[in-house]
């Protein structure tokens, strides 16, 4: 764990990257929501942080969004300690006890492609494996 007052400078780095932006393209507009949840503040940490990404585009007349969170954790020790907590945030969200998420902050979506299509959506949640690339990077002064 880093010092209190580097963890919350880099609270209020990453609080500085939420927003929405947009791109657009020849085949439409692309929409780019970027959310900053503090875990450390409150103490449950496992992450630290996270940035929710948010992605909404227009796909066969329909906007589509997918939703990914980017897990900080600020730790001195690097990549072996922080393990620990990525074990705890992948079992906190099987769970579905994820604060501020439910059961994931990982939406992927599924078009259904017919011929008549009925006004209908539904969710499901189902278990993936998913691989984390974990990197260390330099605190920024």
């Amino acid at each position: 764990m880093m010092k209190e007052k580097d963890e919350i400078r880099l609270s209020r780095i990453l609080s500085k990257m939420q927003g929405t932006s947009e791109a657009i393209f020849p085949w439409g507009k692309a929409r780019i929501n970027v959310e900053y949840i503090n875990y450390s503040a409150g103490g449950k940490g496992c992450p630290d942080s996270l940035l929710v990404l948010k992605i909404t585009l227009p796909v066969l007349g329909k906007d589509v969004s997918l939703q990914i969170p980017l897990l900080i954790e600020a730790e001195k020790a690097g990549i072996s300690a922080a393990m620990e907590d990525l074990e705890k945030f992948c079992k906190r969200s099987m769970l579905g006890t994820l604060e501020g998420g439910g059961s994931s902050f990982v939406e992927i979506p599924m078009l259904v492609v017919t011929r008549m299509p009925k006004p209908m959506q539904k969710r499901e949640s189902a278990t993936l494996k998913a691989h984390f690339r974990v990197q260390e990077v330099a605190f920024v002064n």
